[in-house]
């Protein structure tokens, strides 16, 4: 409608502009016509001249003519320039729309012709192979092989356009991709790269969020058609990536959700490989199991560096010191979000037990120190809480004060000499003495070893689901944004982990995290 209203906007003042012209023209003629040769000097031929008009008609008549023909000439301008401004919009819209189709015609002719992206990606986008000579760390031929290029008709919900324009400069190392862009040594200028990211943009396929299609702001609407088309729409994706996945484990290829998610794609180029973490966390990955393989051995899956393809990182060590655990599992397998603020004010243990949390979601126990503080549970190896009455300071004999507080985590624990079973101070109720097998670390009745160092005695320990990290769900789902932290102690310098929100269902990313914490060995 828009469009409508423009092209009519846009009729009229050509109209108008054509009818000025006219008349302008016409009195142009018309004064040539009627204009009379010049006889002479005017000193000469001033008696024999006609009198022009006189002072009263000059002062009525013409000036009223005058007036009338500038009237009109303003009247029409104050209709028209309204006319304008409402068409401006409209004009811009149209100026945008024809600007964006050179764009993407420029950059389809890059893409088929100028540039052959479409030799590696595929027509539309949805893939390739690229010819690739596999060679070993010493430079040493091993193979010509075929490399799985990724699907590009969904790399626009993986990536930003700033982080593809960043791919497209200076290219991928230890792969086919090279760099196409002047910063990065190739030959597309800059106002190239925007023209193939335009064309690459009207192949992306619908993303699993339905809200992609809404103008910014907008909510879903179930009642408008559109909308439910799209929701339609990225429920048939979700599904198909469900099913491949399921196919996979069924068919014996991977042996859990995790792994089958983590290398989707490796065995039947399910999109072209473009939503498997293998794809850059593995050696390897992008040759496939003929040319490379080990690629899900221990030691070599998820481990990342190498050649060829080692992009990622390796996540073979030190996952959990990236992202160390944040919360735990709900019995029903969800997580809590440990994020204060959204009513989170408790977390339930195994049994349903409600385990309230402080102001920073630490689990506090119903004890209170001698300041009147509620006390904090320890939280123990696998999760679980343990609620003691005592904490040693270091790893060594120390006597308990006889002014100390029974809570005071200050309180050094008491180690029994050999053969001695009672406690070693009067006048106060000594913790259960401890043996030097309770050195060992493990829990055994009242005394537990925590993981910084400290023993506890005196311990109750509630039992908990799974304890993991949000944060690590985030990562996989958000991505990495350049110059921007990630995790504890994690820095994107170009943000070149994609994010998977809208291409990977919930649970399928929560099943990643899974195999990445507990699935790939640990070194």
């Amino acid at each position: 409608m828009t469009l409508l209203f423009a092209a009519d906007f846009r009729a009229i003042g050509l109209i108008t502009a054509t009818v000025v012209f006219i008349a302008f023209v016409a009195l142009f003629l018309r004064n040539v016509v009627t204009a009379k040769d010049e006889l002479g000097s005017e000193v000469e031929l001033a008696a024999n001249r006609a009198p022009y008009l006189s002072d009263e008609e000059l002062e009525t008549t013409k000036l009223d003519r005058s007036l009338t023909f500038a009237l009109g000439i303003l009247t029409i301008t104050a209709v028209i320039l309204p006319f304008y401004w409402l068409a401006e919009p409209g004009r811009q819209e149209g100026a945008l729309e024809v600007l964006e189709e050179s764009f993407v015609r420029r950059g389809a002719t890059l893409y088929t012709g100028g540039a052959q992206c479409v030799n590696c990606h595929g027509g539309g986008g949805v893939g390739g192979v690229a010819a690739y000579v596999y060679q070993d760390a010493d430079g040493q031929f091993l193979a010509n092989a075929s490399w799985v290029a990724p699907a590009l008709n969904n790399v626009l919900h993986r990536y930003s356009a700033e982080e593809v324009t960043y791919v497209l400069n200076f290219g991928r190392p230890g792969s086919p991709m090279a760099a196409w862009g002047t910063p990065g040594g190739g030959p597309l200028t800059t106002q190239q790269i925007e023209y193939i990211i335009a064309y690459l943009d009207t192949l992306q396929v619908q993303s699993l969020d339905p809200l992609d299609i809404q103008a910014a702001g907008d909510e879903l609407d179930f009642f408008d058609p559109e909308s439910v088309a799209a929701q339609e729409e990225a429920d048939t994706i979700t599904a198909s990536i469900q099913e491949e996945v399921q196919r996979s484990i069924d068919d014996g290829e991977f042996d859990s959700v995790g792994e089958a998610v983590f290398n989707l794609g490796l065995f039947s180029g399910f999109q072209a490989g473009s939503l498997g973490c293998g794809r850059c966390h593995t050696a390897g990955w992008s040759l496939g199991i003929a040319a490379v393989p080990g690629i899900l051995d221990e030691g070599i899956a998820a481990c990342g560096g190498g050649s060829p393809s080692g992009i990622g990182f390796s996540l073979c060590g030190g996952i959990k010191e990236r992202f160390p655990d944040d919360t735990w599992k709900r019995p029903d397998g969800e997580w809590l979000d440990p994020l204060l603020g959204e009513g989170v004010d408790f977390v339930l243990a195994i049994d349903g037990t409600e385990i309230p949390l402080d102001d920073r979601g630490n689990p506090v126990t119903a004890r209170t120190d001698a300041g009147g503080e509620l006390v904090e549970y320890s939280i123990v190896e696998g999760g679980d809480l343990a609620d003691c009455l005592y904490y040693s300071d270091l790893w060594e004999p120390g006597g308990i004060p006889a002014d100390a507080y029974p809570f005071d985590p200050r309180v050094g624990l008491v180690l029994a000499a050999e053969g001695e079973v009672e406690g070693v101070t009067e006048g106060f109720v000594d913790p259960p003495v401890l043996r030097i097998g309770d050195l060992s670390g493990e829990f055994a009745g009242e005394t537990i070893s925590l993981n910084d160092g400290r023993l506890g005695a005196g311990c109750t320990v509630i039992a908990m689901p799974e304890r993991t990290s949000k944060s690590h769900y985030d990562f996989i789902f958000n991505g990495a944004n350049a110059g921007e932290g990630y995790g504890r102690g994690g820095l994107s310098g170009a943000g070149m982990m994609p994010g998977f929100g809208k291409q990977l269902p919930p649970d399928l990313i929560q099943a990643v995290v899974d195999y990445e914490r507990e699935g790939i060995e640990q070194r």
